[in-house]
C-alpha cells in the first residue's frame, strides 16, 4: 500500500511540475534550474508567497521537529472565469522533504489530515524557491500561480 501512495504522490508531484513550468515561463519557453537536492538546513524557517500569491499572502513555518504550521494557502481554484474564487486554508501537521524521486526535481510534502500537497523546490536567481501554484478545478491546463521563498532560518519570526 505504501508504494501505491508513493506512485500517487509521484504523480501529484509530476502535475506540480507541469504547472511550475507552465506558470514560470508560458508555453515551450526555458524551464527553470532546479537544485540537485535540498537539505533540511535549508528548508527550516519562515516562508512567505510572493504578490503573485494574492490577498491575504500566504506563511508557511517549517520547524525543525518537522512540524509545520501554514496561513492562507491556495489549495484550490475555479480557473480562469469572471468572479473566480481561490479556495485556501491555514493548516498544521508533518513535513518532509524528497530529494531522489525519479525524474523529479526535489520536493517539500506537506501532510495533513490525511491530505498531501507536494511543493516542488526551484532556483530564481541562485534563491531556492518553491511553487504552490495550483492548477484549475476541472482539468484546465490553467494554473493559480504562488511561489515561496524564505524570509527567515526563525519559522516564528513575525509573530
Amino acid at each position: 500500500m505504501r508504494s501505491g501512495t508513493a506512485r500517487i504522490g509521484a504523480s501529484l508531484v509530476a502535475v506540480a511540475l507541469v504547472g511550475l513550468a507552465s506558470a514560470g515561463c508560458g508555453a515551450g519557453g526555458p524551464t527553470r534550474p532546479t537544485p540537485k537536492a535540498v537539505t533540511h538546513s535549508q528548508l527550516v524557517g519562515r516562508w512567505d508567497g510572493d504578490r503573485d500569491c494574492g490577498s491575504p499572502v500566504p506563511v508557511i513555518r517549517l520547524r525543525d521537529d518537522y512540524t509545520f504550521s501554514a496561513k492562507d494557502v491556495p489549495v484550490a481554484w475555479d480557473g480562469p472565469v469572471p468572479d473566480a474564487k481561490v479556495t485556501r486554508l491555514s493548516l498544521d501537521g508533518k513535513w518532509h522533504a524528497v530529494n531522489k524521486d525519479p525524474g523529479l526535481t526535489p520536493y517539500l510534502v506537506l501532510g495533513y489530515e490525511n491530505e498531501h500537497k507536494f511543493l516542488p523546490f526551484y532556483l530564481e536567481h541562485g534563491e531556492l524557491r518553491m511553487s504552490g501554484s495550483v492548477v484549475a478545478d476541472g482539468g484546465d491546463p490553467y494554473t493559480y500561480p504562488c511561489h515561496y521563498r524564505r524570509t527567515s532560518a526563525d519559522p516564528d519570526f513575525g509573530r
